[in-house]
């Protein structure tokens, strides 16, 4: 079994461009200062090393698999064929140019202390010989469908031809202790950001050895969050940081977050007017599918048990069915936001298949070869584990409060004496309550430093760092409060959803200015831009 780095060893690549960054914000953690937990970054006091000469730059050998399974912590390497017809690389590029692989590291489950065991990490390799790298980082799970990321490439990747790699999250996926269990709340001390950025800081050195130097780091959502963490705890490990839609909370239940849905989103992207008319279409299409709820419930719950969604017990039928309802204007307006398809089922309303109708845009389960109006942001289900992503919700990403309280009102003004199951003293906590088993959710508690030390991190890092919003996101306003432009920080807002992020190639990165600030950072890597 190959050698795993302590933190310490790792670290110390580098130690002197990172020590010079770390001086210039006065706010990172010395090697040296690494306690047994996470480092916060307000208020650390930085020591310094002085006299040490910078090694010349090693040759790197020829990239192959056996340099690969070189590797430190390197336990097993796979070369895995990716089908023709689910290649989306880059046109710049033949499919037959691409070599892939499954890199497997072992980690440990505490960076601060080894000796407590390790887990097997999965990492995945689309190698093309170029001279840049993008590491991208989904924050969860790598599909075992496609599992090389080439065959879903984000814009970047798409336009450019580069070397895409993704790590599987920390007990995401396949990349978790074998003995993990969901109701022991054993492991999941070890579930921090801090842990996951030292986990891609391994990976990233190692893989160094045999990439070139010019590297990306992008991530959206939970992955924008880590691209965040990744630059404040290794700001060498990337050329530039390409954050998107990465939303920074300071709690387990933000109160802004329903709010916005059902109150301002949309304003800025289609008019206050027009806006305000398709928050209403999302509302009238959730009170009807509560006052159709005898038809509807029992089909949807046997759907979302049928691909793998559990919840704790205190999730009955008739809350699993309310909360279903409810996040649909979640998943309108994170997503498509496909306003027309909703009115086309509104006004098919007592007329034979209209309950069918609202069952599709619920869960998005329409038959094979019928047009679809899926809302569910996907089109095929996931059946992976959630589950880590709500313990680090819980424990310090945050999470927002669900709010009833619009359609309850709706559904008393509709005058059809349709009622939710969920009351309003059931709200509190709900989303968590109904995922985390109470053995592991009375043992955990958020601590809000992860928060407060991304925004000291936004506004001294010394990063090459694009940030990128969609206005018209449901995450907005949950993102970091607003910084001026640096040199070597920016922020773009456009008028998107996370659909026009992730989903799709007409995105932030199809705007000349920042795709010019991304070649930049990667033309002249030693230095900001």
């Amino acid at each position: 079994m190959k050698k795993f780095y302590d933190i310490k060893e790792i670290i110390a690549i580098g130690t002197l461009t990172v020590i010079a960054a770390n001086l210039l914000t006065g706010c990172f953690s010395h090697p040296d200062q690494i306690t047994e937990t996470e480092p916060s970054v307000t208020g650390t006091e930085i020591e310094t090393e002085t006299g040490t000469e910078t090694e010349p730059e090693e040759q790197l050998p020829e990239f192959s698999i056996e340099a690969l399974e070189s590797l430190d912590g390197v336990t097993r390497v796979e070369d895995i064929t990716v089908s023709p017809e689910s290649y989306m690389g880059s046109p710049n590029q033949s499919f037959s140019d691409q070599e892939n692989y499954v890199i497997y590291f072992e980690q440990p489950l505490d960076w601060n202390d080894p000796s407590k065991g390790t887990f097997e990490q999965r990492v995945s390799l689309s190698y093309t010989g170029a001279d840049v790298n993008e590491f991208y980082v989904s924050g969860y799970y790598l599909n075992d469908n496609t599992l090389i990321y080439a065959s879903y490439l984000d814009s970047y990747a798409v336009s450019h031809v580069v070397n895409y790699i993704s790590a599987e999250y920390r007990f995401f996926g396949k990349s978790r202790p074998a003995d993990l269990d969901n109701h022991d709340p054993k492991y999941w001390e070890y579930l921090t950001s801090y842990n996951a950025a030292c986990d891609f800081h391994h990976i990233i050195t190692e893989l160094r050895k045999v990439l070139p130097a010019k590297w990306m780091m992008t991530g959206a959502s939970k992955g924008g969050i880590a691209t965040m963490v990744q630059s404040m705890y290794f700001p060498d490990d990337a050329n530039v940081f390409v954050p998107q839609i990465a939303p920074v909370m300071s709690g387990p239940q933000e109160e802004c977050f329903m709010k916005n849905i059902y109150e301002t989103i949309g304003d800025d992207r289609y008019g206050p007017e027009q806006a305000a008319e398709y928050r209403k279409l999302v509302l009238d299409l959730q009170v009807e599918a509560i006052k159709n709820r005898d038809e509807l419930q029992e089909r949807c719950c046997k759907y979302i048990a049928e691909n793998g969604e559990t919840y704790t017990d205190i999730a009955t039928p008739e809350i699993i069915y309310d909360y279903l309802v409810h996040g649909f204007a979640i998943r309108t307006w994170q997503y498509a936001q496909d306003f027309d398809s909703i009115r086309k089922v509104l006004d098919l309303k007592g007329e034979d298949g209209y309950t069918d109708e609202l069952y599709y845009l619920l869960t998005g389960d329409r038959p094979a070869g019928e047009d679809t109006y899926d809302m569910s942001g996907q089109s095929e289900p996931l059946p992976y584990d959630y589950y880590p992503y709500y313990v680090q919700c819980l424990k310090e990403l945050g999470y927002f409060r669900v709010d009833f309280s619009y359609l309850r009102d709706a559904l008393e003004a509709d005058g059809s004496g349709a009622t939710l199951a969920v009351t309003e003293d059931m709200e509190d906590m709900l989303s968590l309550k109904m995922f985390l088993y109470p053995e592991v959710l009375g043992t955990l508690s958020f601590d809000r430093s992860l928060h407060d030390d991304l925004i000291t991190w936004s506004q001294t890092t010394e990063s090459n760092v694009i940030v990128l919003f969609g206005g018209s996101d449901v995450w907005y306003p949950l993102r970091l409060p607003d910084v001026p432009d640096r040199v070597n920080y920016h922020t773009f807002v456009d008028d998107l959803s996370a659909h026009g992020h992730i989903f799709s190639r007409i995105d932030l990165y199809s705007r000349y200015d920042i795709q010019e600030l991304i070649d930049e950072s990667l033309r002249n890597p030693s230095q900001p831009t």
